[in-house]
């Protein structure tokens, strides 16, 4: 036999693969992993890394890390900033970035600073205020798979001298979907009010 081929016989033999040499290599692997772990926590013990704010020591794992939480990165970042004054509401005295804090104290103060005499403004105020709690009861009252789009095409085709009714008011707990709006006259819709017309 020649060398060439006694030298690669040898190496095969050599090289034979038995479950006894697969357990020794898991071993020895998982071995090298906890020897690792071990030298690199003791490299990190020896220069550890800190939060840039509160100088905890941070984690191994968090060793690339420059804060060890969000609050202290916030807290380190808003250091030095301006912040916009807040002013006493107009009405209320509770603090606010605007001239009310809500949009109650704006119709508050309105009603405040009304002249009696004018009474006109106050009719308008008023209508007004009443429009904007229906509008809220109405929102409330729409669930959520109406189909706002028809609604919309249902006011816009509204005939003239006629008016958009809830078949069951709102204020009676009618929701406010496409079945239950109607068209009637201005007069039936006054004389109808809030009631609920049983035919």
């Amino acid at each position: 036999m020649p060398d060439s081929a006694h030298h690669m016989t040898n190496n095969m033999k050599k090289l034979k693969v038995t479950q006894k040499r697969i357990d020794a290599n898991k071993r020895n692997g998982v071995l090298g992993a906890i020897a690792y772990r071990e030298k690199q926590k003791a490299r990190y013990e020896a220069n550890p890394s800190f939060c840039a704010q509160c100088k905890i020591k941070l984690p191994q794992e968090k060793k690339n890390y420059k804060f060890c939480s969000s609050s202290c990165s916030a807290t380190f970042n808003n250091t030095g900033r301006i912040k916009v004054p807040r002013t006493p509401c107009d009405f209320c005295s509770k603090p606010t970035l605007g001239k009310y804090c809500s949009r109650e104290c704006a119709w508050e103060s309105q009603k405040v600073y009304l002249d009696p005499t004018d009474a006109e403004q106050y009719k308008r105020i008023k209508k007004r205020e009443i429009s904007y709690r229906y509008l809220e009861r109405r929102k409330k009252q729409t669930p959520p798979d109406a189909n706002l789009q028809a609604i919309k095409q249902f006011y816009e085709n509204c005939p003239e001298g006629h008016e958009v009714d809830h078949i069951i008011p709102i204020s009676k707990g009618g929701l406010h979907t496409l079945e239950n709006l109607q068209y009637l006259t201005i007069r039936e819709n006054r004389k109808k009010s809030n009631k609920i017309i049983v035919d």
